[in-house]
């Protein structure tokens, strides 16, 4: 088995690393999208939510003016009823009876026209509220439909380049020693970024934490793969 090129594995492992970067922000800008979605159709939710609250509102307040508009009918009704039996009285008792008893269905009436007045006032507003909570739904719904458009063009398009990518990977790494590809990878996936770290000042730029210069020295050697004692990183010097 022919030895294996230290120096030449680390500059394909980071050669690598930029391709799993690629890799990385794909797929996170993937994942992103059902969140943007979710987000998306709650703001439209809300939007609808405010503009049904005002319909059922509206119906609401219709249904109470045209039951008061019946309670008044029934009264005038009443108040015809009344007036007619007048003609009919023959006593005085009986006459100042229905004669209080009109007063009365006219008091009744007096208090339902007001309130069919505040009504229809109510109903004005509400029908202002409901056209003005109807135009905001209906440009938000558009707005998020477009950009729900947009984002699945966006969609197709990064699963295009995703596809392109990890084509480029799988080809890339038959290159690279196989045990050294399963420690790169290894600590890849458990850290969900960089696998490699230069070193930065005599210390680890993944963590910071300072390196003894013996380890300094055996990266610089390039005889074998040195991790970092604090993150596990792979350690490597810019040239």
């Amino acid at each position: 088995m022919p030895e294996v090129n230290i120096a030449d594995e680390i500059k394909k492992l980071i050669e690598l690393q930029d391709i799993d970067a690629e890799v990385f922000r794909l797929k996170g800008e993937l994942e992103e999208m059902p969140v943007r979605i979710k987000e998306f159709d709650r703001i439209i939710k809300e939007k609808e939510s405010i503009y049904k609250t005002s319909e059922d509102k509206l119906k609401k307040q219709e249904v109470s003016r045209n039951q008061k508009e019946l309670d008044l009918l029934s009264k005038e009704e009443g108040i015809k009823k009344q007036q007619s039996k007048l003609y009919l009285i023959k006593t005085n008792e009986e006459y100042s009876a229905v004669e209080r008893e009109i007063g009365s269905l006219k008091a009744d009436n007096s208090v339902l026209e007001e309130e069919i007045i505040i009504i229809l006032d109510e109903i004005e507003a509400t029908r202002k509220e409901l056209t003005e909570n109807k135009v905001v739904y209906e440009k938000e719904k558009s707005n998020v439909e477009s950009e729900k458009k947009k984002m699945q063009d966006r969609k197709t398009q990064l699963e295009v380049e995703l596809k392109t990518v990890e084509a480029k990977r799988s080809e890339f790494i038959k290159n690279i020693d196989k045990d050294i590809l399963t420690k790169y990878e290894k600590i890849l996936y458990a850290k969900a970024s960089s696998a490699m770290v230069a070193i930065v000042d005599d210390a680890c730029s993944g963590c910071n934490m300072n390196l003894p210069p013996q380890v300094i020295n055996e990266v610089k050697m390039k005889k074998e793969i040195i991790f970092c004692g604090q993150c596990s990183r792979i350690l490597y010097c810019k040239d």
